[in-house]
């Protein structure tokens, strides 16, 4: 199924970029500085996003935009299954309702020192939602500049575009790098660079709305998947492992194991609970998108068309102004 046409949001004076990264790497700073918009900022790697968030939509250069907060695969409220639901699910609701990113702007923030695996492992699930053919509509914002040393944050910069385990591979296949310096008119000047391109469909948005792929079965979801049966092979192994000490401790009858069996078989309540949420996070990985693309859906219609009020009454203001320009500049002349 392809998305539907929709004159409404399809204009070519409305600009529509998603806003991604990791959790605390200044997305909702980004958005509020750009758009004067009011949304929940995060000072700590707390998450402040739980989900996903459309901004008011706001004119630049004669143009409509709108950004959309997304949380971070890293989300510290939610897990990565149901991080990966919700993002699916909007980004499918949206694409049928015909709006199509203009570009997508990845935060990543210059103070970090070096990238552990799960930074590596958000911007990895990040590139399997975009797809290889998106990357040239992606930024890599690198923020919090006045922060660090500028010069030691040129050379992280350097090393980020440069080496195979942070941004070069994306780089080679389109992605760019920009500096946002956290004021307004540097958001503004990045929002301008995605203007320029030609908006296009995710990969997720053409997985599970052009192919009908069910969420597990996209590269994104095959990704959070393979790790959630990594984890639940290495709980079912730990958790055998012990059953079988505790089955040998009880074998020998020695009243000096007591205390090292309580202590076993504790460890053991705890590798159950942490086998039974792995297995439950597996299981919402198909529950979560198909419930919240539903409910996604459900509030498009009215989202959209709020949107749509919103962007309309931006362009008569736009035309007002140049209405107004021109009679003052009749008036100058006459």
């Amino acid at each position: 199924m392809s998305a539907s046409a929709n004159p409404t949001i399809s204009r070519d004076d409305t600009v529509t970029i998603a806003i991604m990264g990791a959790t605390g790497s200044g997305k909702s700073t980004f958005v509020n500085r750009a758009s004067n918009s009011r949304l929940e900022e995060s000072g700590s790697l707390e998450s402040c996003t739980d989900n996903v968030v459309v901004a008011e939509p706001f004119l630049l250069d004669g143009k409509v935009v709108t950004l959309i907060d997304t949380p971070g695969f890293d989300d510290t409220t939610k897990t990565e299954a149901e991080v990966l639901g919700l993002i699916s699910a909007f980004l499918s609701a949206t694409y049928k309702q015909g709006r199509t990113l203009n570009g997508v702007i990845y935060m990543q923030n210059i103070t970090i020192h070096r990238m552990g695996g799960m930074a590596r492992k958000n911007f990895r699930l990040f590139r399997k939602l975009c797809g290889d053919a998106t990357l040239k509509n992606v930024l890599i914002a690198t923020n919090m500049w006045s922060d660090v040393n500028p010069t030691l944050a040129a050379q992280r910069e350097r090393e980020m575009a440069e080496k195979d385990i942070f941004f070069k591979s994306a780089i080679e296949k389109g992605a760019r790098m920009v500096r946002h310096d956290n004021t307004v008119e540097s958001a503004h000047r990045i929002i301008r660079e995605i203007m320029g391109f030609t908006p296009a469909p995710l990969q997720i948005q053409r997985e599970t709305v052009d192919e009908n792929k069910p969420l597990p079965e996209t590269d994104a979801g095959q990704d959070v998947k393979a790790g959630l049966e990594e984890q639940l092979t290495r709980y079912k192994t730990e958790v055998a492992e012990l059953r079988g000490t505790i089955q040998e401790l009880l074998q020998a009858k020695d009243d000096k194991h007591r205390e090292d069996l309580q202590e076993l078989r504790e460890a053991m309540r705890d590798l159950q609970g942490q086998l039974t949420k792995v297995q439950a996070e597996a299981h919402r990985l198909r529950e979560e998108h198909e419930a919240s693309r539903r409910e996604y859906e459900e509030k498009m219609g009215r989202m959209a068309e709020a949107m749509a009020a919103r962007e309309a009454e931006l362009r008569m203001a736009r035309e007002a102004r140049a209405r107004r320009g021109c009679a003052e500049g009749r008036g100058r002349t006459a």
